[in-house]
């Protein structure tokens, strides 16, 4: 028989095993830091962005470690955009593509960058020349071969990025890999962003997560933007909440965070960033500059309220509508937005003032669509905001109409790293899609339901610790989740 004695050992220790087992796990549910790189190559297809964080895939730790850029060779940036240009041109058909690529960069100089016949074919023989080298110079360039060079030039942004860190690829545990966008449009469920996964990952004996928009496409979202989760992220840890926060690349995309609720998160794309801008420059140097750079040409020029007026009506008819007048979520390709013809008769001054008024322009506009109070902190993000144009027209527009109480800063003014921010949003989002968290919402893409996403690759030398228990509870991620 069990004395009270006896029973008050029994109790004392039940007691010690349930807390050491509440510990264990807590310790089990906690989601542990980690070292992960995120990779972007964005529409405008300047370069690659490279972004060192330690982060558990929530706001709580996220640690900015360090971040690299690495610019395009101008015949990496052509060789590029030829490729973008086969493939919309075959609305996402990738075996049309492949076929049609070594016509489409012929098109491509002389049909987008106005180049005549014989200049076409020195650019060529220069491109395979840059290439395959001298001695294959008549063999035609191939689009698999131009996605082989995209993912060897992300290969040196990692190299470069742990070199400039410090840390070994031992130590990383993941790389968030975007690749490079050629063609989204979510209205057919299609989105075709091309890279090698697995040869990045054995390359550099780190696990790979990459393809995180598929299975938000799939479900009905718009596949973009991806941005907002991690600005709330960052809003949450900085106490910056309610903000704006608006990304200028080649398409602008704006977020808008109340609170720390992700299902009450806003985010859209309003409309172009720089991405016009530079397609017009492109075509007025015939390939020679490829932006504005420092707004040199817009700061010299005015601004045309008939041509801006044409924007709205014709620059941007996606589906057969007016894309200004529809309602979020709603996403872009770079390739929806028309250069159109009446900005054929303004001097490149003249045209590049009006397109940067447009793109300030538009993310005002936007906000009409929205039964939502605005926030009076805006937070400026990514490179077209280097262009002092653009950033004038918006900070000048946001007065007029909400009047001095608005305070806008950049995001490095704000404490952030705007230039790295894009490539964070992939190294965090790799962590999260280990974890099967969320990578989007409905207030941001329109999925019906939070959603994670993501495929992930394992190196050949075999994934760190972390990643293995992450990968272990979480099998589907090695499917892209495919068999969820």
């Amino acid at each position: 028989m069990i004395n009270q004695h006896d029973l008050c050992m029994i109790h004392h220790h039940v007691i010690i095993y349930l807390n050491d087992l509440d510990e264990q796990l807590t310790h089990i549910e906690k989601d542990f830091d980690m070292l992960s790189i995120g990779l972007m190559s964005g529409t405008s297809m300047d370069g690659i962005d490279a972004a060192l964080l330690e982060t558990d895939g929530s706001a709580d730790v996220i640690k900015d470690l360090g971040h690299v850029s690495i610019s395009y060779d101008p015949r990496s940036k052509i060789l590029l955009k030829a490729a973008e240009y086969a493939v919309r041109k075959h609305v996402g058909d990738m075996g049309k593509a492949r076929s049609y690529y070594p016509q489409a960069l012929r098109d491509y100089l002389g049909k987008e960058l106005k180049m005549l016949e014989i200049d076409v074919s020195n650019k060529i023989s220069e491109l395979s020349i840059y290439l395959h080298g001298i001695e294959q110079l008549h063999s035609p360039i191939t689009l698999d071969e131009i996605i082989q060079h995209s993912t060897e030039l992300h290969v040196v942004a990692v190299k470069k990025l742990l070199n400039k860190t410090g840390y070994e690829a031992t130590q990383i545990d993941v790389v968030g890999y975007h690749g490079q966008t050629l063609f989204h449009r979510p209205s057919i469920k299609t989105s075709v962003i091309v890279g090698h996964g697995q040869y990045l990952a054995d390359q550099l004996g780190i696990t790979v997560v990459d393809d995180f928009r598929s299975r938000d496409v799939a479900e009905g979202g718009q596949g973009a933007p991806f941005a907002p989760l991690y600005h709330q992220a960052l809003a949450i840890r900085d106490k910056k909440i309610p903000v704006a926060i608006v990304n200028c690349g080649g398409i602008a995309n704006i977020t808008l965070i109340k609170n720390s609720n992700e299902l009450d998160l806003i985010g859209f794309d309003p409309g172009p960033g720089n991405g016009l801008i530079d397609r017009l420059i492109r075509q007025r140097t015939q390939g020679k500059e490829n932006m504005d750079t420092d707004g040199q040409y817009g700061k010299n020029g005015q601004v045309n309220e008939q041509v801006l007026k044409a924007l709205y009506e014709k620059s941007l008819i996606k589906d057969g509508k007016n894309y200004f007048l529809t309602q979020p979520p709603k996403s872009l390709d770079i390739g929806d937005i028309e250069l159109i013809s009446e900005l054929d008769s303004l001097s490149i001054e003249d045209a590049c003032a009006t397109l940067e008024a447009f793109v300030a322009d538009t993310i005002i506009n936007s906000l009409k669509l929205l039964d939502a109070e605005l926030p009076p902190y805006w937070i400026l993000a990514g490179g077209g905001w280097h262009n002092p144009v653009i950033r004038h027209e918006l900070e000048n527009r946001l007065n007029k109409k909400f009047g001095k109480s608005v305070q806008v800063l950049t995001a490095d003014e704000a404490g952030w790293n705007s230039q790295a921010m894009e490539a964070q949003i992939f190294a965090y989002f790799a962590i999260r899609s280990l974890q099967n968290k969320p990578l989007s919402v409905p207030g941001t893409t329109g999925v019906p339901k939070p959603l994670s996403g993501g495929q992930a690759y394992l190196p050949n030398i075999g994934p760190t610790e972390a990643v293995k228990k992450l990968v272990q509870a979480n099998i589907a991620v090695l499917s892209g989740y495919k068999e969820i």
